[in-house]
């Protein structure tokens, strides 16, 4: 079952009366997370915030402690940005599932990795691997 799918049955579950319903809001979320190209996710956080207060649109920018999120050779600022929105806004809504865990963090994983595609070759592989570092440990230790 989808996110969409899957909101359609938790509009209990959203905690605060909400001018939305939670089949919107999970649309919203749809939308930011697996329709919207990473480079415009800012201006769809932008264009969406104020309307949609009942989301959450805070982001730690990845709490990857040593490391931080970004590096020498790669900047997932943005992909760590959106996971967080992806992760906050399916537990609000009562659809934190396996399922969508699992497709947030292949979501994250592809959004890291269209930042390292642009690097320069000696920088592009050292992204690569750290890329699956973060997407390791978001499956291992996140959620």
């Amino acid at each position: 079952m989808g996110l969409f799918a899957s909101l359609l049955f938790v509009a209990a579950s959203v905690a605060a009366p909400s001018p939305h319903s939670a089949a919107a809001l999970g649309s919203v979320v749809e939308r930011g997370v697996f329709s919207t190209e990473l480079t415009e996710f800012p201006r769809f956080v932008r264009d969406n915030r104020r309307e949609f207060r009942e989301l959450d649109w805070s982001t730690d920018y990845c709490s990857a402690p040593f490391v931080g999120n970004t590096g020498r050779s790669f900047n997932f600022r943005l992909p760590c940005q959106r996971h967080d929105f992806a992760y906050r806004n399916l537990k609000i809504l009562g659809a934190f599932n396996e399922e969508n865990r699992k497709r947030a963090d292949d979501r994250f994983l592809a959004d890291m990795k269209s930042t390292c595609a642009p690097r320069v070759v000696t920088q592009r592989y050292n992204c690569y691997l750290w890329a699956d570092t973060f997407y390791a440990a978001v499956r291992v230790f996140a959620g």
